[in-house]
C-alpha cells in the first residue's frame, strides 16, 4: 500500500460523557461518518481503537482494518506508534476522531509532498491531519516523545501545508464541542 489514512479513535472520552466515536449525527455514529467519508475521497482507511475498542469496532459499518492499542492511556502518541508498528505503507496521514475532517484537497497536498512530514497549517497553527512518510518510522518508533508535536518539532522535518480551512482547528472533546462541530 502507498498511502493509508489512519483515523485515531483509541481514547478514552474523559471529557464527553459519552464515546466520542460513538456519539450520534443524524441517527450515524461519529466513526461511521467519518471513515464513510474518507472512503469517499478514495483513501484506505485504517482506525487504532484502545479503550472500549469491541465496542466500538462491533458498530463499525465499514470493512475497515482495525489496529488495537492496548498502550492507549498513554496518549495519543501511542496510537501512531502502534500504527507505524502494524503498517507498511510509504505515507500515512493521520486523523483524529474528534476533529472534523479535511478537505480532499488537503489530503492530496499532503500526499503530494516530498517532506517526510506535513502538517496543516491554518493561520500559522499546526493542526492535524498529520502526513508522515515510511523514512520515518524508525525515529518515529524509537522516540523517547511524549507527544506527537514534540517528535514532528524535535525532527526538524516538517513542513506545512497552509490551509484557509478554520476547522481544522475545531477539537470535539467535550459534548458542547461534539454538539457544535458535529450536529
Amino acid at each position: 500500500m502507498s498511502s493509508v489514512i489512519v483515523l485515531l479513535a483509541a481514547g478514552e472520552s474523559s471529557r464527553a460523557t459519552g464515546l466520542k466515536q460513538l456519539y450520534k449525527v443524524k441517527d450515524e455514529y461519529l466513526i461511521n461518518i467519518q471513515i464513510e467519508q474518507i472512503l469517499a475521497f478514495g483513501y484506505e482507511v485504517v482506525v487504532v481503537l484502545g479503550y472500549a475498542s469491541q465496542k466500538i469496532a462491533s458498530c463499525i459499518k465499514e470493512d475497515v482494518k482495525i489496529i488495537e492499542n492496548q498502550n492507549f492511556k498513554e496518549g495519543m502518541f501511542s496510537s501512531v506508534k502502534r500504527a507505524f508498528e502494524c503498517l507498511d505503507a510509504k505515507r500515512v496521514i493521520f486523523c483524529h476522531i474528534d476533529r472534523p475532517l479535511a478537505k480532499k484537497e488537503l489530503f492530496e497536498k499532503l500526499l503530494k509532498t516530498e517532506s517526510p512530514i506535513a502538517t496543516a497549517s491554518y493561520q500559522g497553527k499546526n493542526t492535524p491531519p498529520i502526513m508522515i512518510q515510511s523514512s520515518m518510522k524508525e525515529a518515529l518508533l524509537t522516540s523517547n516523545a511524549t507527544r506527537l508535536d514534540y517528535w514532528i518539532e524535535s525532527t526538524k522535518k516538517v513542513v506545512r501545508i497552509a490551509s484557509d480551512d478554520a476547522t481544522l482547528l475545531h477539537n470535539a472533546n467535550t459534548d458542547e464541542a461534539l454538539r457544535r462541530y458535529f450536529a
